[in-house]
């Protein structure tokens, strides 16, 4: 019998010591604080700010072991930032747009496509009905982004003579556009979805709009149904960092899933970031549900060949870049990075 207690005796110290290492185990992996990410934006109501929003409220990041901050910049601002090395990670980066860095010598890739291209033309005019119109107007827009290169093209195709259309550049976005174009001194505003949406409904039945984007005019010079459009890029040197190969790695994986959010629930995604992105909740939600294949996350290399039609033929064509992307740097400015691990 004293066998037996000074057996349970030992037991139960060897059991009390167990939880203890467990315990102070377990208290310092929690305080280990969890890397951080930080991810530039544009101002809003820029759409760029939707996902990284959405994984903060949804606490996707710690869900995934890391803790990210959203800095948002106007876009000249954000991308000169970028170019320079200054914010090594952009969530606003336009192939369209960051292509001429690359050219310029700029050490960046472009990891994983974000949205695909789409723009509308915001009117007040009711009698404007088609894009061809707008020839003999004035229209305002960010000529900075990736997106006026796009839809530059995009008019173009579709037969709009832009010689004879007057554009007035602007960074200013929201309520200052809208007033522009409510007082008379615009004819349209040329914005992204988010944007259009917000200002159409701010209008309460004075305005419309006119999507850019045509998908047969596209499938007819590409073979395909979609443009590539915002991406997310890294500075070279620092994807370079093992440790930052892993952190991004969790970021596209909290990517994906809050683009899946998005797409299922577009009510409640719209609730929870309406006010990061400074558009009413309805105008947010009518946006989700209208372009439902706006978000399309996925590694940018599947789709170099569309990237090389872009910066080698049609761009340059277009006049958005000085010249076609060499090969070499196509390949530097489209990641090979496994961004899906696959590979590990």
């Amino acid at each position: 019998m004293k066998n037996l207690k000074e057996l349970f005796r030992k037991v139960g110290t060897a059991l009390a010591v167990g939880l203890a290492v467990n315990a102070t185990v377990s208290f310092a992996q929690a305080a280990e604080p969890l890397p951080r990410l930080a991810v530039t934006v544009f101002s809003p109501p820029s759409q760029s700010i939707w996902i990284p929003v959405l994984i903060q409220k949804l606490g996707l990041d710690r869900k995934h072991g890391f803790e990210l901050t959203v800095t948002p910049k106007p876009s000249n601002v954000a991308y000169t930032d970028f170019a320079t090395g200054r914010d090594p990670v952009c969530f606003c980066a336009a192939i369209a747009a960051v292509s001429r860095f690359k050219q310029q010598g700029a050490d960046f890739t472009l990891l994983w496509n974000i949205f695909n291209f789409e723009s509308d033309i915001v009117i007040r005019d009711p009698a404007i009905t088609d894009i061809k119109q707008l020839q003999g107007k004035v229209v305002q827009t960010d000529t900075i982004t990736g997106s006026w290169a796009l839809s530059k093209w995009f008019l173009q195709a579709r037969g709009v003579d832009l010689g004879k259309v007057t554009i007035k550049s602007s960074s200013a976005r929201g309520a200052a556009g809208l007033a522009e174009l409510q007082l008379g001194r615009i004819d349209a505003l040329l914005v992204n979805p988010t944007e259009g949406a917000a200002a159409v409904a701010q209008g309460k039945g004075a305005l419309h709009a006119l999507p850019v984007f045509d998908k047969a005019v596209w499938q007819k010079a590409s073979g395909t149904d979609f443009v590539p459009s915002i991406t997310l890029g890294v500075a070279s040197p620092w994807i370079a960092q093992a440790p930052n190969q892993a952190l991004i790695r969790k970021f596209y994986a909290a990517n994906r899933e809050a683009a899946a959010f998005i797409r299922q629930k577009p009510a409640e995604a719209a609730r929870l970031v309406s006010k990061d992105a400074q558009v009413e909740v309805d105008a947010l939600q009518g946006v989700l549900e209208r372009y439902r294949d706006l978000t399309r996350i996925e590694p940018l290399r599947r789709h170099i060949k569309t990237v090389a039609l872009l910066t080698q033929k049609l761009l340059p064509e277009g006049g958005q870049l000085p010249r076609p992307l060499t090969d070499a740097e196509l390949d530097s400015l489209v990641s090979a990075f496994d961004v899906e691990g696959r590979n590990e």
